[in-house]
């Protein structure tokens, strides 16, 4: 029988209750949170030795590092790492913390660019931030491009919303910036009646898949162009293309890309524990045993992992097939 554990360590102070956690992570969203619940009194341990019982708010202040690994039997895997965002007092005291995207929201950012990528662009983003990027960036170009009063998280989460870019966190320190089809290379194997708890999983065929995909264009003078073809009543989806070459159609790029998406597969999330070790950007490699030929890879999403004295769960919403 397995034991769950948890390790929660705050500017440098290791708590050894703890109510609840909440881990949140998404490829769609820069910051991967964390909402811890403590108890009001705690007790304190310096390597491994008791200290003493404390107020917990009185602890620890916004800014502390933060530090959260969980497992079983002793082994224990780092989870969270990041910085206090917020306090909350009251029964029991609630703490909301933030990765490295809270250090990006204190940097700010004022400059005007000639001739740019988009590489250069991140590379000014994350000059003295300790961050480094952890792929190859699509190759992207403007002729000009400015930052006025804006932090660097705002700047990235306007690539995001403005040129459809994935930008999330590997690791604690690594920043992916690319496409959303792309993946680490890591493959996490679920099968049904042996590590998955529940799911919500549903298979759709190919054939009654109904996508509408609006394609937009951004050229390197930052004009944004737009056509829209698919189904008038499928799910709705957009994608970028920067700088397309003269000649080329928008909307047979776009007719050729709404291919990816048409596929017989599963759509939905699963429920598991806390072993094997999910991430977004990973692939999960899913099996029902209740049907064959159904056995097939796709995208990490999103992922909640929660622990509570009741267990460890972890929520893993799949995306793309990939083939």
């Amino acid at each position: 029988m397995y034991v769950l554990g948890i390790e929660v360590e705050i500017a440098g102070r290791r708590f050894a209750r703890v109510n609840s956690v909440e881990i949140n992570e998404s490829i769609k969203s820069l910051g991967k949170r964390a909402v811890l619940k403590l108890p009001t009194t705690a007790r304190l341990e310096r390597q491994g030795e008791f200290v003493s019982e404390t107020e917990t708010a009185k602890e620890f202040k916004t800014g502390d590092p933060v530090v959260i690994r969980l497992g079983y039997d002793g082994d224990h895997a780092e989870e969270f790492r990041g910085f206090v965002r917020k306090i909350s007092p009251g029964t029991p005291l609630e703490v909301e913390c933030e990765d490295l995207a809270y250090t990006l929201r204190r940097k700010n950012l004022q400059r005007a660019f000639r001739n740019v990528t988009l590489e250069e662009l991140l590379n000014f983003i994350l000059a003295d931030t300790g961050i480094s990027l952890a792929n190859k960036v699509p190759v992207i170009k403007f002729r000009t491009f400015s930052f006025r009063t804006v932090n660097a998280a705002q700047a990235l989460d306007k690539f995001q919303k403005d040129y459809g870019l994935t930008i999330y966190f590997r690791a604690y320190d690594q920043l992916v910036v690319g496409l959303a089809s792309e993946t680490d290379g890591v493959i996490v194997k679920y099968v049904t009646g042996r590590n998955v708890i529940d799911h919500d999983l549903e298979w759709e065929d190919e054939d009654d898949v109904k996508l509408q995909v609006k394609a937009i264009n951004v050229s390197k003078d930052n004009v944004f162009t737009d056509v829209t073809v698919g189904d008038e009543d499928g799910a709705k989806r957009t994608i970028y293309f920067y700088d397309l070459a003269a000649g080329e159609n928008l909307g047979e790029r776009a007719r050729q890309e709404i291919l990816k998406y048409k596929y017989s597969g599963y759509r939905g999330s699963l429920k598991a524990f806390l072993l094997p070790v999910c991430r977004i950007g990973n692939t999960v490699r899913f099996t029902d045993e209740n049907f064959d030929n159904r056995e097939g890879d796709y995208l990490v999403e999103e992922t909640k992992t929660t622990f509570t004295t009741s267990g460890g769960r972890r929520i893993i919403k799949i995306g793309l097939k990939l083939d």
